[in-house]
């Protein structure tokens, strides 16, 4: 596709991935380049302030994600368990069963700058809220349920690199149930 039919969004849309499965240092501009199907100097056009940039775009299309995906189907309508399985499915559908990383945690270790960190920040935020939710409307408590969701972001990153060095997508398997495991008592409210 010649670069000046690639939309803005599907640029981002591509440096995501690179940036999910290469994470920032493992990114070089010509890796981005290939990607995007741009040259260097239109990427610098699109992002004058090089790779930095391209992450906190990046950032912000994973918190729009988080937003449009996953708290918008925890404040949703339908029974906790209908949403719950909802998100379990677009997790699941997302880091492929467990085999793909995620960019927020290939992200956060790497030096991406203020602007980005903030953006990083944000969209971990707004990831932790959206479980926070679910877990509230399971019956837990205001803490509680914050902590579950924090708890539970931090096991889905740690499974997602723990599957990463040794290939065997089953914790990331058990981490969804843990989610799912809010709504076993539901029928018992109802």
């Amino acid at each position: 596709m010649p670069p000046a039919a690639v939309s803005k969004d599907e640029i981002v849309d591509r440096l995501f991935n690179v940036f999910r499965d290469q994470g920032f240092e493992g990114a070089s501009l010509a890796d981005l380049s290939r990607a995007t199907g741009l040259g260097k100097s239109s990427l610098y056009h699109h992002f004058p302030n090089g790779k930095e940039q391209m992450a906190k775009a990046v950032l912000e299309r994973a918190t729009a994600w988080i937003d449009a995906e996953i708290l918008a189907a925890a404040q949703g309508s339908g029974s906790l368990k209908a949403r719950v399985r909802r998100i379990v499915a677009t997790f699941d559908k997302l880091y492929s069963g467990g085999r793909s990383p995620c960019v927020l945690g290939q992200l956060a270790g790497s030096e991406i700058g203020a602007e980005a960190r903030q953006d990083l920040r944000e969209a971990f935020a707004h990831w932790i809220g959206a479980i926070e939710v679910l877990a509230r409307d399971s019956g837990m408590p205001p803490v509680r349920a914050r902590h579950f969701a924090e708890d539970w972001v931090a096991l889905v990153q740690g499974v997602l690199t723990l599957q990463a060095a040794s290939g065997d997508a089953g914790p990331f398997k058990r981490a969804m149930n843990t989610l799912l495991d809010l709504t076993k008592d539901e029928t018992s409210r109802s």
